[in-house]
């Protein structure tokens, strides 16, 4: 495996690739996004909520009042059928336009933002996002095995984002046919800390590796929840700490995701905040 070569030194900006959008360019789409698309999403959204209301108080006022069984065999399947599930059609539209904007921006951000290098536990850090996720792992009755994880620099709110994404991503595509296992290890490579999340999950197709990465890629389009980004969004952070992604997957068998970061740095001369 060729690893790429580890950077001596970087910069509290952060490093990577240039945007091939310029700033203001860029400014104008984030703006067009927050404000422009956003605004009647939750028009929409709002609407939703007063109609759901009204088709509350519709029903209420259908069981009080004396109607003939005529009229009663018409606005039946409207008031308890038909515009309630319009209703809720609607407002899954306008919640899955929402998210798609939202990740978007989370997606655009991140070549935007400063990264604040600094040393990570990892260890610490992947009990918290364990943690956090104990319902959803107990649910699926996860065998959850952590070994002992190497430190590393960077981000910590992006470090933990790709930990969490790719365990999440573990859990979501376990193979209910088997006991779930997820293992999640660690090692230290020429510089670098390795980490891998494995899984014995549904795997993927060898035709979908070169593609999961990215923007608004599914592997399942069925499966509910998420919007094709967080695999993206994985990515592009460890792009931003110079680092690497590798999968392996069988279908059937499981996934593993390993993925390298700093193990450590000296910020250049000279880059250091303005008081």
């Amino acid at each position: 495996m060729e690893l790429p070569n580890r950077p001596d030194k970087f910069s509290k900006l952060g490093t990577g690739e240039p945007e091939a959008v310029s700033p203001t360019d860029m400014e104008t789409l984030m703006h067009v996004i927050s404000h422009d698309l956003r605004a009647p999403i939750v028009t929409i959204q709002g609407f939703c909520q007063e109609l759901t209301m009204a088709c509350n108080r519709l029903n209420e006022l259908f069981e009080e009042e004396a109607l003939s069984d005529q009229v009663r065999e018409h606005l039946n399947p409207l008031v308890t059928q038909d515009i309630p599930e319009a209703v809720r059609f609607i407002r899954a539209g306008a919640d899955n336009v929402s998210s798609v904007t939202s990740g978007i921006l989370r997606f655009i951000r991140l070549g935007q933002m400063a990264i604040q290098w600094e040393g990570l536990d990892v260890n610490r850090l992947v009990m918290g996002i364990v943690t956090s996720m104990e319902f959803q792992l107990k649910k699926k009755e996860v065998v959850l095995q952590i070994g002992d994880l190497p430190d590393c620099m960077g981000d910590d709110v992006l470090v933990t984002q790709v930990f969490a994404n790719l365990i999440d991503n573990a859990h979501k595509y376990l193979d209910p046919a088997r006991q779930a296992e997820i293992i999640i290890s660690g090692k230290t490579v020429n510089g670098w800390s390795a980490y891998a999340i494995a899984d014995n999950g549904i795997g993927i197709p060898p035709e979908h590796h070169d593609h999961i990465f990215q923007v608004f890629h599914r592997l399942d389009t069925k499966q509910e929840g998420g919007q094709g980004l967080g695999l993206a969004i994985v990515r592009r952070i460890i792009d931003r700490h110079q680092g690497k992604i590798e999968v392996e997957s069988i279908p059937g068998k499981g996934t593993t995701f390993r993925v390298y970061f700093p193990r450590g740095m000296v910020v250049e001369e000279g880059e250091h905040d303005e008081s």
